[in-house]
């Protein structure tokens, strides 16, 4: 198998992700990555011609529901606000969040 990645391409890569490597994962990353692209290759020889695309093959979907706010008792208002560090006017008083 020769190598389609270089050490130079390797390291230019090592570089963008901000990461250090050592001159042996230099030559084990070259190898890795030339297989992967090898594998892609391959992938290309496949006919998709018709073939639909697909996002998920589970069949999962989305469940959604619609945001209502829900009254709760007094009593029990009280137990979640005394659960927070601070209040304020009778609401949780948190972190501002940007």
């Amino acid at each position: 198998m020769g190598n389609k990645i270089s050490l130079q391409e390797v390291e230019c890569i090592a570089k963008l992700a901000k990461i250090g490597l050592t001159e042996e994962e230099k030559e084990k990353f070259s190898g890795e990555l030339s297989a992967v692209l090898e594998y892609i290759e391959q992938l290309k020889e496949i006919d998709t011609k018709d073939i639909e695309p697909v996002s998920q093959v589970t069949g999962s979907v989305n469940v959604v529901r619609e945001d209502v706010a829900n009254n709760c008792d007094e009593d029990t208002r009280k137990k979640i606000i005394n659960n927070f560090p601070e209040e304020k006017g009778g609401y949780v008083k948190v972190k501002q969040v940007m």
